[in-house]
């Protein structure tokens, strides 16, 4: 049997990507799966949509991640009255007065590396019919010029899926999707808090002229690493889930779940990645919780949720069994300890990684518990702060 490992070097990275999505996690609130979805499609270089009413925090998310990866960006609201120039640039004229037809798509959508189009299905035909093939094939047709384009991931948003069935070619590009609403009512006091740190930041960013001052939180994950990553992701083994995904897309098929042969496929990936971003060779198990990300109907994500309990996939549900805050509190001075005695990087890592979920746990669970909330989140800012001091001075 051929041992599958992965090169230190790559699980360097996954590691380091890991923190750096962990650290954009905690400016927002009630986020962690769409930045989880976001993350996911960079790294299998597939495409994503959001689905939720406005306000829910759909483009800043995507804006915070195109800054984390440093990428060229291309984001646009869509109406029944967008023209496709507004999106892949204007008729050349001086090609136009030598012959020749094309758009000058200097800053627009066809240079891109990460492009975000709001209200997608309000689009025309004729942008629709060109986002399909920069989409499926990532090829732009300037006139007679077939462009190979640099685009990582197309993410959209919109407030329905439509019912449309000339759509559904269109809307199944889309690999991985995600349901937002408004945070929870017992959420709303640190939407307002970190809300307002996000706008103060803005506002003493834009006040400094002349200076290009980045704050602490923007750090970068370098796109050439990016791509590293994105290559790792077909080196990892999914041969170890294959048979049990097979049956779970026969349960699919016998109870009408929606589930193209082409989104079975492009599945795969996201296994693959789960347990990169893991630092596994080999898909496991667990990795197969992915699969509550990539329905095709909305209405599908509840039968998705239940056959994969079935088949022993373990997905966190919204009826978790809550845990009582006392034990929370323990595990936090049982993870300081542990950052006491770290040496390496990726056991600082770890301790952020653990600090960030159990602050998740008390936002989510206990919603009184002030003071443990407040004893996580300083913890979480000590400890970012004495690990960027100790392994990226120069960060």
């Amino acid at each position: 049997m051929t041992v599958v490992q992965l090169d230190r070097d790559i699980r360097i990275k996954a590691a380091t990507y890991a923190t750096r999505l962990a650290e954009v996690k905690t400016q927002f609130v009630d986020r962690d799966d769409v930045i989880d979805i976001v993350a996911m499609a960079t790294l299998c270089r597939e495409h994503a949509l959001l689905i939720g009413p406005p306000g829910t925090a759909k483009s800043s998310v995507i804006d915070r991640l195109r800054k984390l990866l440093d990428v060229r960006y291309f984001a646009y609201l869509l109406t029944r009255f967008t023209e496709p120039a507004e999106l892949f640039g204007p008729l050349d004229l001086v090609a136009f007065q030598r012959g020749s037809y094309r758009v000058n798509t200097d800053g627009m959508l066809p240079t891109a590396h990460i492009a975000f189009l709001d209200e997608v299905f309000q689009g025309s035909s004729a942008i629709l019919n060109s986002l399909l093939t920069i989409v499926n094939e990532r090829r732009f047709y300037n006139g007679s010029e077939v462009v190979e384009l640099d685009l990582i991931s197309l993410f959209a948003s919109s407030n329905e899926i439509p019912d449309d069935p000339l759509l559904a070619a269109f809307s199944d590009r889309f690999l991985l999707r995600c349901n937002l609403d408004y945070v929870p009512d017992d959420l709303i006091e640190d939407v307002l808090d970190i809300g307002w740190r996000g706008e103060r930041d803005r506002i003493r960013t834009e006040v400094a002229e002349g200076e290009r001052a980045t704050a602490r939180t923007e750090v970068t994950f370098p796109l050439a690493e990016l791509i590293q990553l994105q290559n790792a992701v077909a080196d990892v083994d999914v041969s170890g889930v294959r048979d049990t995904f097979a049956e779970i897309l026969r349960t699919f098929r016998s109870e009408g779940v929606v589930f193209s042969d082409r989104r079975a496929v492009k599945a795969m990936k996201t296994f693959a990645a789960s347990a990169l971003l893991s630092g596994r060779p080999r898909a496991e198990l667990s990795d197969l919780g992915q699969l509550v990300h990539l329905w095709t109907l909305p209405q599908d994500e509840v039968s998705i949720r239940r056959i994969l309990a079935d088949h022993q996939v373990s997905v966190l549900e919204r009826g978790r069994q809550v845990r009582d805050i006392t034990e929370i509190s323990l595990d936090v001075r049982h993870i300081m300890r542990l950052r006491e005695s770290a040496q390496t990087a990726e056991e600082w890592r770890e301790v952020i990684r653990r600090l960030h979920r159990l602050t998740t746990e008390v936002q989510r669970d206990h919603p009184g518990g002030q003071e443990v909330l407040g004893q996580l989140q300083q913890s979480q800012r000590e400890t970012v702060a004495a690990y960027r001091e100790r392994f990226e001075p120069n960060g």
